[in-house]
């Protein structure tokens, strides 16, 4: 990673673009060292250290998938009369072996017994009172049945290394008797905000001051991933304070995450001193919202400085700290999906840079819809809040126009 850096301007042609940042990020965000065994009732999210293989067959016996009367395949003709021999239940198999002519009464879940090979719906038969029973229709050999070993077999691998756990994991997981897994322990990230016009949630404003809103959305995004994170808080625009933080971040952290001061103002403490005391990989990207970006290190930390906008923040998070963060996890940092949706208005932009519009994604008469929130600034959080997808248009584009159809972000898949 260069130690060098030129703080572009606006309109310089040499900015990077969205894909190149990102491939950058990519390329220095190292999985972090360290392990943890974690029960898996608070394995959720986390991400396994190492493959996970099946200790039993699951099912562990043949069992019914239905409530009805199991058979041989042989009797199971419409109109046949069976003698009913006995039950079986979950967790109470029954112990005989079901002769010609004879079924038994089996709830879902339990155990097959001995000589049946299929079960017919309960619903396809009728039961007298002197146990006996009339079938209604044909029954096929293997019906309703689940065979040992139908979902997994022991030996096999079921969860891979660096797979983020889901519910339906954790589930696999219990189903096989497994009470713990080897985790890659949570990369640490330290953040914090800077700017003397920050003032916290609760208390009264100032002249020219505003709440302190940046906080409180990086740690709400960060509460979905498996990492550990600090917040330092705001930090006074004074070289001393901004270097005090730095340094403690980048002796604690495996990511250091800012919002502010990343510009080139003469208040803008946290890019002068990235440049001076750390190294700088990039600083700007054509992207809309976004500009200025700045990625680097400091320390023994990655460093990601965000724009101060909340909008732009939340933009560059979703972007590039959403997959670093997951790559450091030791997860696979899969590109969010797209999908293309008829444009309801038209959009305007211009060329230049990649334009990460907020907009209102909905199904309508069988296909997808997209509308913008309104106004679109870098400063309006409530366009953010409104919205549930981006709408990107391409850096040499012009706009679109009503019933184009547009390439569209869902937020579920950046968030």
């Amino acid at each position: 990673m260069s130690t060098a850096t030129t703080c572009l301007d606006e309109s310089d042609p040499n900015a990077l673009t969205v894909e190149q940042a990102l491939e950058r990020v990519l390329a220095e965000s190292e999985p972090v060292s360290g392990t943890e065994t974690l029960a898996i009732a608070g394995a959720l999210d986390r991400v396994l250290a190492e493959p996970v293989a099946a200790r039993i067959d699951v099912p562990p016996a043949r069992n019914s998938a239905m409530d009805g009367y199991g058979l041989r395949a042989g009797d199971g003709r419409a109109g046949s009369r069976l003698r009913r021999v006995g039950v079986s239940a979950a967790g109470h198999p029954w112990q005989g072996a079901v002769g010609p002519g004879e079924c038994v009464r089996i709830l879902t879940g339990a155990v097959v017994p001995e000589g049946v090979d299929t079960v017919v719906m309960q619903e396809h038969a009728s039961e007298s009172d002197g146990g006996g029973v009339t079938l209604e229709r044909d029954a096929s050999p293997g019906a309703n049945i689940r065979e040992r070993g139908e979902d997994t077999r022991a030996g096999t691998v079921i969860l891979d290394a660096g797979r983020r756990l889901t519910a339906a994991d954790i589930g696999l997981l219990a189903s096989q008797g497994i009470p713990e897994v080897l985790a890659v322990r949570r990369p640490r990230v330290v953040f914090f905000t800077t700017g003397d016009e920050l003032v916290p949630v609760g208390q009264p404003l100032g002249p020219g001051q505003i709440h302190d809103s940046n906080r409180y959305t990086l740690a709400a995004l960060l509460t979905r991933y498996p990492v550990e994170f600090v917040d330092l808080g705001v930090i006074a625009d004074t070289e001393e304070a901004v270097r005090a933080a730095l340094a403690q971040a980048g002796a604690t952290a495996d990511l250091i995450l800012t919002t502010g001061g990343v510009s080139v103002g003469d208040a803008d403490f946290v890019s002068q001193l990235l440049q001076r005391e750390g190294q700088v990989g990039f600083w700007k990207v054509a992207m809309k919202p976004g500009r200025p970006l700045a990625f680097g290190r400091f320390g023994r930390a990655l460093f990601l400085g965000l724009p101060g906008n909340p909008v732009s923040a939340m933009a560059t998070f979703s972007l590039f700290v959403r997959p670093a963060l997951l790559r450091l996890s030791g997860a696979a940092a899969d590109p969010p999906w797209t999908l293309r949706a008829r444009l309801l208005e038209d959009l305007r932009k211009r060329p230049g840079r990649a334009d990460y519009q907020r907009g209102i994604l909905e199904q309508r008469d069988g296909g997808w819809v997209v509308r913008s929130t309104g106004g679109q600034g870098s400063h309006q959080l409530r366009s953010m809040s409104l919205a549930n997808a981006y709408i990107r248009l391409p850096a040499e584009s012009a706009g679109a126009s009503a019933g184009e159809e547009v390439e569209v972000i869902p937020f579920q898949s950046v968030f």
